[in-house]
Order: C-alpha cells, then sequence, then structure tokens
C-alpha cells in the first residue's frame, strides 16, 4: 500500500466518455484485468519503452532579467551656430573615429567675422604702440624734468607736469593693452564660431540616420542633427528583482576599492528571438543601495559586440548564475508527464512494473549524452524532487524513500521510462486497479529496451533560406 500513495490514481476522461459508453482506461481494465464479465481476462502485453537511469550532479541555478542595450558612450548631435547646411559627410548608420566630420555649416558669415576680428585686432596693436612712444616720451621728461629741478633750473611745477603727464600715458598704454586683450578674445570666440561650422564625431562609434538634409537651415539646441553611440564593447542596463536582490547586496564587495566582489560578475546574453548570445557580458558596477520604491537593484555591464549584432536600444535578457544545487537528480525533459497540474515520472520496478512518482519540477539544464547517431549531443534534463507524501506510519518520504520503497536502495539505479511513459501511465493505473481489487497476479509488465535510450537532437524540417549551399 505504500507503493500506491506514489501511483496515479488515474487518467481525466479515462473513466466515462461524453456519451455514456466506457473510456479507454475502462475498456482497457475490462478487457485485460477484469470487469463485470466473468470469464478469464487476457493480460496485458508487455510494454515496449526506452529508459535512461536517473542522474546525479551538481546543477546551477540562474536567474532572468530584461535588460536594456546602450553605447557605452551616446549623445545627441546638436548645432552650436545658426546657419545652413550645405554638407553631410557621413554616410548614414556609419563608424566614425573621433573627430571625423558630420556635417558642415554654411560659415561665410563666420569667415568674415574672423577677418573682422583680426583687422581688429591688428588696430588694438597699433594703439599699444602709439601709447607705448608716448609713454616712453613722457618717461623721458619726467627723468630730464627731475634732475633740472634738483639745481634750480626748472620749477617744481614743472616737474608736476612732467609727472602727470607720465602717469597719463601709462594709463593710455593699459587701456590699449587691454583692447588687445579684448579684439584677442573677440577673435578666438570668432575661431571658434567658424570651427562649429564644421561638426565632428565627439568620440569613436555610430552615427544614427541624420534627421536634416542640405539646405536646411539649424539653431543652436534647436534640433538634433544625429545620434551617436559607441557600442564596441555595448553596454546594457538590467535590473535585478525579487528574491535575488538581498543574497547580491549582501554577498558583494569590492576588492582594492575597483574589482568587484559579486555572487556573479559575467552573465549571458539572450536576444529578442530567443538565441544565446555567442559572447558573454561583464558587470561594471552595481547601485550602492537597494531602490526603495521598486525593491530592485540596478546593475550595468558591457557586452563584447565586435560583429555589431548588438545595437543601442534593443531589449535582451540577462541569465545569470544565482547559486548551485548540490547532488540534484536529473531526468530528460522528455520523461515528464502532467496530470491534473502535476507533474510525473515513470519507473520500471524490479518487478517489471510501472510507478509514477509525483514530482517538483526544478532548474533545467543540457548535459552532453551519447546520441542515436553514435555521437554526443547536448540533452534537455530538468532537476527533479518528489512531492512529499506521507506513508500509513505517518513518515513523509522523499525521493530516496519513495525509490526505496520501489525497490532501489541506490535513486541511480532506477529506469526512467523516456518513450511510452503515456502507455506506462495507462499500465500504472491498471495495476493500481488490480491491487485495489485485491488482486495477487496478473499484473502489467513492462518490458525496458536492453539498450540505454539515446537522444535525437532536434533538427529543422524547412530548409532555411539563409543556409550556404555545400
Amino acid at each position: 500500500m505504500a507503493l500506491s500513495a506514489v501511483v496515479v490514481t488515474g487518467l481525466t476522461g479515462c473513466g466515462e466518455s461524453e456519451d455514456g459508453k466506457p473510456g479507454f482506461l475502462t475498456r482497457v481494465y475490462n478487457d485485460f484485468i477484469g470487469g463485470e464479465q466473468e470469464e478469464a481476462r487476457q493480460p496485458m502485453p508487455p510494454l515496449q519503452v526506452s529508459v535512461m537511469k536517473l542522474r546525479r550532479q551538481n546543477v546551477p541555478v540562474y536567474a532572468t532579467w530584461f535588460g536594456q542595450l546602450r553605447g557605452t558612450e551616446q549623445a545627441d548631435i546638436r548645432p552650436e551656430v545658426s546657419g545652413r547646411i550645405v554638407e553631410q559627410v557621413y554616410i548614414d548608420g556609419s563608424p566614425c573615429e573621433k573627430d571625423d566630420v558630420l556635417f558642415r555649416i554654411d560659415d561665410v558669415t563666420y569667415q568674415a567675422a574672423v577677418n573682422m576680428a583680426m583687422a581688429n585686432l591688428e588696430a588694438a596693436r597699433a594703439t599699444v604702440l602709439q601709447a607705448e612712444a608716448a609713454d616712453a616720451q613722457a618717461q623721458q621728461d619726467l627723468d630730464r624734468n627731475a634732475a633740472l629741478v634738483r639745481n634750480g633750473s626748472v620749477s617744481e611745477k614743472v616737474f608736476q607736469d612732467a609727472e602727470l603727464a607720465k602717469r597719463r600715458t601709462g594709463a593710455a598704454l593699459a587701456a590699449a593693452n587691454a583692447q588687445v586683450r579684448q579684439a584677442e578674445a573677440a577673435l578666438d570666440n570668432a575661431r571658434i564660431n567658424l570651427n562649429r561650422c564644421t561638426i565632428r564625431a565627439p568620440f569613436a562609434g555610430y552615427a544614427s540616420a541624420a534627421t536634416v538634409s542640405v539646405g536646411d537651415h539649424v539653431s543652436p539646441g534647436a534640433v538634433v542633427l544625429t545620434h551617436m553611440s559607441a557600442i564596441t564593447p555595448i553596454r546594457v542596463d538590467f535590473v535585478v528583482t525579487g528574491k535575488h536582490v538581498l543574497d547580491i547586496v549582501t554577498q558583494t564587495g569590492f576588492r582594492d576599492g575597483q574589482d568587484m566582489d559579486a555572487p556573479f560578475t559575467e552573465f549571458d546574453v539572450i536576444l529578442e528571438d530567443g538565441t544565446l548570445y555567442p559572447h558573454r557580458g561583464v558587470v561594471r558596477t552595481m547601485d550602492s543601495q537597494v531602490n526603495t520604491s521598486t525593491g530592485t537593484v540596478n546593475f550595468i555591464g558591457t557586452i563584447p559586440n565586435d560583429e555589431l549584432r548588438l545595437r543601442s536600444g534593443a531589449s535582451v535578457q540577462i541569465r545569470a548564475k544565482v547559486a548551485e544545487i548540490e547532488n540534484a537528480l536529473l531526468v530528460p525533459r522528455a520523461s515528464l508527464l502532467s496530470s491534473m497540474n502535476h507533474r510525473f515520472i515513470y519507473v520500471v520496478g524490479p518487478d517489471n512494473q510501472p510507478y509514477g512518482i509525483d514530482v517538483i519540477v526544478g532548474q533545467e539544464i543540457e548535459v552532453e549524452v551519447p546520441t542515436a547517431d553514435g555521437g554526443t549531443g547536448m540533452m534537455p534534463m530538468v532537476a527533479v524532487t518528489a512531492r512529499p507524501i506521507t506513508n500509513e506510519a505517518g513518515e513523509t518520504l522523499d525521493m530516496a524513500a519513495i525509490l526505496k520503497n520501489i525497490g532501489y536502495d541506490n535513486p541511480l539505479d532506477a529506469p526512467v521510462i523516456v518513450e511510452g511513459g503515456q502507455m506506462a501511465q495507462i499500465y500504472a493505473n491498471a495495476n493500481l486497479g488490480m491491487k485495489r481489487a485485491g488482486m495477487t497476479a496478473g499484473f502489467a509488465q513492462i518490458a525496458p529496451n536492453p539498450a540505454t535510450y539515446s537522444y535525437t537532437e532536434p533538427r529543422t524540417t524547412t530548409p532555411s533560406v539563409t543556409a550556404k549551399s555545400e
């Protein structure tokens, strides 16, 4: 009776059909085991199945979050001077090096402003020369009158007038020098505006399609000419949510003030079409605190992008290993059956009868196994644990205890049915019905294939239009 607890008790719709006639399971039971008729029934034929023994290994636990790609550097390119666009130098979407020319604005008026500023500077410098000459002459007059006033040749007033004249020429020279500096600043400003007529790439990256055409008039800050983004490598922003936040925050530290010591430092990238990106990303930084509104932590990472498969603005999924389950039991994904919102595996007991085990499905991984063509392939397998059940003694049975009751002291000796599970489920129900009826013989038997189940990798049946011909 302990074993009956681990066997599925029935299949939906198998007892009675909608028209009131016996369902499939009822017909099987009546035909092969017993029923309303009294004559002897023929035994159910042995069921041919393919099996694979349970596997045990450490299984990584992954978490997945949504991420947004952006450039490691990105900028809206705007004009800094007014004027008419006379040339678009770059090609839309093309790579640009730092300081490459993107656009040119009509610079005629700005060149004229430079020429005028240069002329004003020359005039200011000429004024300085005149002021320097006047100041030198005033200094000579002051020195001569100083000597004459000492021997009484000139009056004190003449000396004071010479002294006053020197102060005036000195002030005029200082003003002339100030005008030179103003003229130099005006020339610098005019040259800056002239240079701004040539719009250059602020960093190495990719320039998007232009939003203006040759002939358009633009003004500073009024329009974005194009957008530039550095995407080799490309940056990804993602938010860690849920139960992983506390573990990540408490386990994360920094060594030497720079290197991050976190539960995960690398991550996989899953593209929008569901494919796995061939290069792994690296975590660069994370927020120092948890967002009090959302309970999340912001992460920033970078992803190699030399092939330019990734572009700024795209959405991706970030998958990272956050834990590891030690000594997990694995079964092929194909061995799982569903019934009444439960998942089951079926094992062949030492008595060659099928036994169903209600399992909780955990992490899925790919395991290298032999294939039907003699090679090896990566087969999807899942970690399973038995849904706890209680025996008549009130003991809670785990997977090892359930398999021991079936007859396997070592769980790894238990053969799991991979192909033929649906019929094995029917056989198990039939056997359960017989046991409940008090029968001790004639149970439905399983005939496992002598060879271990061989995995066949799925293949596309529709030829790819992009595949290269041999």
